[in-house]
């Protein structure tokens, strides 16, 4: 009897365990073929099978043959009739395309999870052998190349070339728009790519423009050379984060024109990354400028064709959190204006802020002259690093040096502002920073030699009203290269620090080395403070070889 029960489950458990295994492989990877006499002719094809629940489980697709895509062609997310637990496309051959001429959106992830695409040929190594490809110069709505909408979230693109040509200025090459579901499209990870122009340019690299209490977030940007972006009637950006967005990581990135800039509009302005609002951003090791990445080859060069403003890094962070600008790179730059556009290397807007507190930014170099040249066409101002808003900043161990500033109108000043804070209260550190350079003379260099117009240099000027510290900064070889002949004429001076408002500690900085050449009487300062001085802490600052080359008789040859 024991016998039998035993040959008996025996039996029945056989086939138990070939059923199991025949659900098991129903859940396996699922592979289909996009090309010339394969499974699907196109993306679009493939898509839909997906969405129709055609294809299911663990996908993948791989691209055999370029493709053109003459259709809109996208993902929704897993649920209803499509099932899948991720999908992955790949080429099988290198230089592989796929490309379309869409007023909408070339590929799009409306609520999908978990899609990876990936350049490289058989998802190995490290060469983008993917280029994706919308044609399209429409600024109709949601013209793009990649669109992440409806909760698209934990997807990822990388080791691919993405072209766009979107002239929608609310657009980019890759789209992350609104959700009509629960949270945003969020955790999706951008990496390793090179996003650039396809047939013109387009007006950004990269948008995201969330939905009221649902903000794109969690987001990933690192590692891609983001490049020939800027377009030459329209104001653009690398990356331009808009409205309804909130932690996101941007690192690594290197900004770059390949070929110097001409634009041929007034006005419009550039820059590599803009975010409008939201908080807990973090902004580190990106590289902005060069021919190249990592600010590589000869300089980005703008012509002086046209006036525009240029920041390279702009932020409004909205004081929910704190936002960290760390370990970025913004040199090899040569920027000339028609007229008085201001140029910007990092500017706060507002918000709590940490720039440099754990690895310093450096704007331009220490080492050299003339890493950043900025040409005005008539007075201008130069801001390395501008603080405004209420928040908590700490501005920290950053370096700005080799600046040279030139003017093309005559009697037009070219003026320096190292690190500026605005007229708003809020807690501001400024510590640790150098301004110029410890041993390379004429480090910073306003090169204007107006007569006339009145042309200042400031390392660091502080007029906001909050609580301020100014400590172990140094200020050195800067020199402001006015001769002007007028006695007392305002603003036509060279200053270390200057404090004006309100409550401040200035301890511990060494300035040396500033020159002028100007009648202006003071014409340059090592340190002033006035306004608030009963509240106002001045020790241990060390200012030497301070001087004034004015000569009243050279100037009136």
């Amino acid at each position: 009897m024991n016998f039998n029960v035993t040959k008996q489950i025996r039996f029945f458990a056989l086939p138990i365990l070939f059923i199991l295994s025949i659900n098991l492989n129903l859940l396996a990877q699922t592979v289909k073929t996009v090309g010339t006499s394969a499974n699907y002719t196109t993306l679009k094809d493939a898509f839909d099978a997906i969405n129709a629940g055609t294809i299911t489980g663990e996908i993948e697709l791989q691209i055999t043959t370029n493709l053109t895509e003459l259709y809109q062609s996208g993902y929704t997310g897993s649920g209803g009739t499509s099932d899948y637990s991720s999908i992955k496309i790949y080429p099988t051959s290198s230089d592989i395309s796929v490309s379309g001429n869409l007023d909408a959106p070339l590929i799009d992830l409306n609520g999908a999870d978990h899609v990876v695409i990936d350049g490289r040929v058989n998802a190995q190594g490290t060469t983008k052998s993917l280029i994706i490809s919308n044609l399209s110069i429409s600024n109709l709505n949601f013209t793009s190349t990649l669109r992440f909408i409806n909760d698209a979230s934990g997807n990822t693109v990388k080791y691919s070339t993405i072209k766009g040509a979107s002239t929608n200025y609310y657009f980019g090459v890759i789209l992350f728009a609104t959700t009509t579901y629960s949270t945003g499209n969020d955790d999706n990870t951008i990496e390793n790519n090179d996003i650039t122009s396809a047939t013109s340019r387009p007006t950004n690299a990269i948008f995201s423009d969330g939905t009221p209490l649902k903000p794109n977030s969690g987001n990933v940007i690192s590692n891609n050379n983001i490049y020939d972006i800027y377009n030459s009637g329209l104001s653009s950006y690398g990356i331009y984060l808009f409205q309804h967005n909130t932690d996101w990581i941007i690192s690594t990135n290197s900004f770059f024109e390949q070929n110097d800039f001409i634009p041929t509009q007034n006005i419009v302005k550039f820059g590599a990354i803009k975010i409008e609002d939201g908080s807990n951003y973090t902004i580190t090791n990106n590289y902005i400028g060069g021919k190249s990445a990592l600010c590589g080859g000869t300089s980005l060069t703008k012509t002086s064709a046209r006036n525009n403003v240029y920041t390279a890094i702009q932020l409004n962070d909205d004081m929910v959190g704190t936002s960290s600008i760390q370990g970025n790179t913004i040199k090899n730059i040569n920027w000339s204006n028609s007229g008085d556009a201001t140029w910007t290397a990092i500017n706060i807007l507002g918000g709590n802020v940490n720039i440099g507190t754990t690895t310093g930014n450096n704007i331009g170099t220490s080492t050299d002259n003339g890493s950043i040249s900025v040409t005005g066409g008539s007075t201008m101002d130069f801001y390395g690093i501008k603080l405004a808003g209420t928040g908590t900043i700490s501005c920290e161990n950053n370096s700005i040096g080799s600046i040279t500033l030139y003017n093309n109108l005559p009697d037009s000043a070219s003026n320096f502002y190292g690190i500026y804070k605005t007229l708003e209260a809020g807690t501001t550190t400024i510590s640790n920073n150098t301004i110029g350079s410890s041993t390379v003379a004429n480090s910073i260099h306003s090169n204007s030699q107006s007569l006339t117009a009145p042309q200042s240099l400031r390392a660091i000027y502080l007029n906001g009203t909050g609580v301020n510290t100014i400590s172990n900064n140094l200020i050195a070889n800067l020199t402001n290269g006015t001769v002007n002949s007028t006695a007392n004429i305002q603003f036509a001076y060279t200053r270390g620090i200057v404090s004006t408002r309100g409550i401040n500690n200035i301890i511990n900085n060494t300035i040396h080395s500033l020159k002028t050449a100007s009648a202006s009487n003071p014409a340059i300062y090592g340190l002033i403070a006035w306004g608030n001085l009963d509240l106002t802490t001045i020790s241990g600052n060390t200012i030497y070889n301070i001087s004034n080359h004015y000569c009243p008789v050279i100037n009136q040859r």
